[in-house]
């Protein structure tokens, strides 16, 4: 580890103190995650677990959960027994942080390829570049699917990339096709368009033994498959169970993805890819020209995106493995530019690269802030536990839109509270055996309950006026520099805009008259 893993992994920590909280997306593997550690794995111990209750629209595996749950559980065990009767909450931050330096790892096994085949300097213009981009490093410690993916795809390509030199690069190559054959096979069966036209096209370069392409291929989708039946058809207590097949079943065979959103052709190249790679996008464009060793990475990730955009539904996430080989042909651009440096016209353009990378750093941090603010189902089951911490055997209803934003089983830290997700109820009256709700729609609930706090949320973004922002930035310098300020506004006030923030979950409890009739 060196000072720019230290740099990333810093950089994760920060976005998990700045975000603790997660979203519907993340849900399945975070509730999961929590259910192991808290119930544990035995058959009784299963019928505590969340998915049973909220499946979710597809299964999803139980195997990235197992291996993320059995990581964390001795750092939480040493955290409760240095400080007793720890907040549960504690344990969502060391799941997330474990994630988080294993993405972390991957991207710096991919850094040392990148320096044995490529040279130390774009080594090190690679971990800068990747750290001034906000996507990779806000999810690498979310609990997506793909960000299980994410590890193993980069491990992938970090053989991937020391084939080039290495004295045999079947044996490399091989390695790669075991961790991208196991990805699809458990976590996204969408990396196989990843997997086939990069073993295709060695094949046909001749740095790969066809037969022994076939048979690792075929052992590890066997052993791969074997292992996602007998941990999924466990835990989902089905006969046959396997989560991806059956994703891949929804999704492409049936086309189920489109009820989610469609956008058009062209939505990957015109918006997703330049949000993910900012800066690196035009570099590694140009180190296409400069250097043509850069032409074989950068035609096949733009096959692997291609091929994605003939599906209706997109989100960037389905392609943010291209990130790294992306970032990796930027900083071979960059480099050059710099080595051309006794030239002006060279040095001029290194210092509005690095300018722009300040730029890039700034901004991934302006988005972490406003991000802060789009999880008030987090917020508001923190903060009923801190208003109502003298309340016992409460019993807390969270409706949906609180469930996908951010309250998560990790934040149910009161165990003589009971807390229900119940999405069957229909009328007023169907909640009236509850003490607390946290709701999106109190109107629905003024009969019984009363209003104790309100939690805002995201909105929109308002520009600021140049006037208000100079002020801001010089109100701001003053107060860090010369006497510390902990009020949480002040590091969003030399943003360029205010973030606006409305209403969005309202904590209730039950009325004192409605209390005294039971």
């Amino acid at each position: 580890m060196d000072k720019y893993d230290i740099l990333l992994s810093c950089l994760v920590a920060m976005h998990i103190f700045l975000c603790p909280f997660t979203k519907v997306e993340e849900s399945f593997n975070l509730q999961a995650t929590h259910d192991i550690l808290e119930y544990g794995i035995s058959l009784e111990s299963l019928k505590k677990y969340d998915h049973f209750e909220f499946p979710g629209v597809v299964p999803r595996t139980f195997v990235g959960p197992l291996v993320l749950s059995g990581v964390s559980l001795p750092f939480i065990k040493i955290m409760n027994f240095i400080i007793p009767n720890l907040n549960k909450f504690i344990s969502q931050y060391v799941v997330r942080l474990v994630l988080g330096l294993f993405n972390i790892y991957s991207l710096s096994r991919l850094r040392s390829s990148i320096e044995m085949s490529f040279g130390r300097r774009i080594s090190k213009a690679f971990g800068i570049l990747s750290a001034c981009q906000f996507h990779t490093i806000f999810w690498a410690s979310r609990t997506l699917p793909n960000m299980f993916a994410f590890t193993l795809i980069i491990l992938a390509f970090s053989y991937w990339i020391s084939a080039i030199t290495s004295s045999d690069s079947n044996k490399k190559l091989l390695s790669m096709i075991r961790y991208m054959t196991f990805t699809i096979i458990i976590f996204r069966f969408e990396v196989a368009l990843l997997l086939v036209p990069i073993t295709v096209l060695e094949l046909w370069l001749g740095n790969l033994k066809l037969l022994d392409a076939l048979k690792t291929g075929i052992f590890t989708s066997l052993w791969s498959l074997g292992l996602s039946l007998s941990v999924d058809s466990y835990f989902w207590q089905e006969r046959w169970m396997w989560p991806e097949g059956y994703v891949y079943y929804f999704n492409i065979v049936l086309g189920k993805s489109s009820e989610w959103g469609v956008l058009p052709f062209h939505a990957y190249f015109t918006s997703f890819l330049p949000r993910l790679l900012l800066i690196s996008l035009p570099l590694s464009v140009f180190s296409a020209f400069v250097d043509k060793r850069t032409l074989k990475f950068l035609l096949l990730m733009l096959f692997f995106v291609t091929g994605f955009s003939f599906l209706g539904h997109k989100e960037w996430r389905f392609i943010v493995y291209v990130v790294p080989i992306f970032n990796m042909c930027a900083a071979i651009g960059w480099i050059w530019v710099e080595r051309k440096g006794s030239k002006f016209v060279f040095i001029l353009i290194n210092w509005i690269i690095i300018l722009l990378l300040i730029m890039s750093f700034l901004a991934s941090i302006s988005m972490t802030l406003v991000s802060s603010e789009n999880y008030p189902g987090g917020v508001a089951l923190q903060k009923l536990h801190q208003i109502q911490n003298d309340f016992n055997n409460a019993k807390v209803h969270l409706d949906a839109y609180t469930a996908m934003t951010g309250a998560s089983r990790f934040g149910q830290i009161r165990n003589d509270w009971v807390y229900s997700k119940n999405e069957s109820h229909l009328s007023p009256s169907d909640y009236i055996d509850y003490t607390h709700l946290l709701t999106s729609t109190p109107q629905d609930h003024e009969s019984y309950f009363k209003v104790i706090y309100t939690v805002d949320g995201y909105e929109r973004l308002k520009l600021k006026m140049p006037k208000v922002l100079i002020h801001n930035w010089l109100e701001f310098v003053r107060i860090v520099f010369l006497r510390y300020d902990k009020n949480a506004d002040l590091w969003k006030s030399w943003l360029p805009v205010h973030i606006i923030t409305e209403p969005k979950i309202w904590i209730m409890r039950r009325n004192s008259k409605t209390l005294e009739s039971f």
